[in-house]
């Protein structure tokens, strides 16, 4: 069995290739990369390197050729993943498991639009698929966690409103797990259980085994704070967008469950003070 993994060189990716080599040890795995140099590392792991991009199709129907099951990582750009699904359906794959986004009938920062888009033409393809609906990364808080590391202090725009989220890597297992079995369901909602910024808070305050100052703070004092303390700016940012867009509701976050992720993983997800330390220890 041939099984591709999109986005090879990235995060996602390696874990899903690591995992994939636990639980398919007899396929052979393909990942998909857009130029030599970043297929190094994969070589070295015994994974064949494929070059490809998302906007050339004529080089997503050549990545394809032979593979029988696509780990299809998702992008956040519009139109391009469509040269994906058409390159599968050329190349006669069997079976599509594609990152998706949690309750994509909210907005999710636009990336809703995106996620309907690909599932639809997956949907048209004909191709038996299972759209893997993960919710956000615990990583998109490590702004939070590495400032309360530095400082002792944990500031925040308000307790209002919850953010569901897990580690990236356990979303890669998911997906590993989806991919090597074959035979899911249409859709899997992988979501962790929504929490809110208090509480994640108070979560990092027992992962540093250590008493914060935990703050509410105006929104115009967040990004300079953090950014007083050595963090970018760009982590900061992307930290204070996540608070605003769970301070505006209406996005299906507290509508988040664990139980189709943790069926697929057959463990538990990982509690979010070992989550938080093993970021921060990173």
């Amino acid at each position: 069995m041939n099984i591709m993994i999109t986005g090879a060189s990235g995060e996602y990716g390696n874990y899903a290739i690591d995992y994939l080599k636990r639980f398919a040890p007899e396929a052979n795995l393909f990942g998909l990369v857009r130029n030599e140099t970043k297929g190094e590392a994969l070589k070295a792991k015994g994974v064949s390197v494929r070059i490809g991009d998302y906007t050339d199709a004529n080089s997503m129907i050549d990545a394809l050729k032979g593979i029988d099951r696509l780990l299809f990582v998702s992008v956040s750009r519009l139109n391009i993943q469509q040269n994906v699904v058409q390159a599968a359906q050329v190349n006669h794959v069997k079976y599509i498991a594609y990152t998706s986004i949690s309750h994509p009938e909210y907005y999710k920062f636009g990336l809703e639009t995106i996620h309907k888009q690909t599932e639809n033409w997956i949907k048209k393809s004909g191709i038996p698929h299972t759209f893997l609906r993960n919710s956000w990364y615990t990583e998109v808080n490590q702004a939070l966690f590495e400032y309360a590391n530095k400082t002792k202090q944990f500031p925040y725009l308000s307790s209002e409103g919850k953010l569901s989220f897990a580690l990236k890597k356990e979303y890669a297992e998911a997906g590993a797990k989806v991919i090597a079995d074959g035979n899911y369901g249409e859709v899997l909602d992988l979501a962790g259980e929504p929490r809110t910024y208090h509480q994640i808070a108070l979560a990092t305050q027992e992962a540093l085994n250590t008493k914060l100052e935990i703050k509410e703070i105006p929104a115009n004092e967040f990004v300079p704070k953090l950014e007083s303390a050595g963090i970018s700016a760009q982590w900061a940012s992307a930290s204070e967008a996540y608070q605003e867009y769970v301070l505006k509701g209406n996005n299906g976050e507290d509508r988040a469950s664990t139980a189709d992720f943790e069926k697929v993983l057959g463990h538990p997800l990982m509690d979010l003070p070992l989550a938080i330390k093993e970021l921060i220890d990173k």
